[in-house]
């Protein structure tokens, strides 16, 4: 069972970025299955380490593609960046505690966060004249 499913109009009108988001709410499905479904730290601690290396090749492609087309607010967007990438680290530390529910939850949390950021924050760079 998925947690997110990708929608045409979640895009940001760049295929790069799409890509890269589509691949971002597959990771994060594969987390999440992984963690309802497995009680073995070393089942799930990779899932983590895919998800945080994606996220930072991402944001990393992402900021850069923001910075060239001059898009405006670009600092609070890193900041709101960091954020996420610090609440994944927070999940995988969960992970260490053996504290399932909170790791669970911590998913759902970081699902609807990049759903949301991916809707609200990320479709900003679409309005960019290119």
């Amino acid at each position: 069972m998925s947690l997110f499913t990708w929608k045409p109009e979640y895009s940001v009108r760049d295929v790069e970025l799409d890509i890269h988001h589509q691949k971002l709410f597959a990771i994060l499905n594969s987390v999440y299955e992984n963690v309802m479904n497995s009680r073995e730290v070393d089942h799930i601690i990779p899932k983590i380490d895919e998800l945080s290396a994606y996220t930072c090749y991402h944001f990393s492609a992402e900021e850069q593609h923001m910075l060239e087309a001059g898009f405006p607010g670009l600092n609070e967007h890193i900041a709101k960046h960091r954020e996420f990438t610090n609440s994944i680290e927070a999940l995988r530390a969960s992970y260490h505690d053996n504290d399932l529910e909170v790791s669970r939850d911590l998913i759902i949390v970081l699902g609807e966060w990049l759903l949301n950021h991916v809707i609200k924050e990320d479709r900003k760079y679409s309005e960019v004249p290119q």
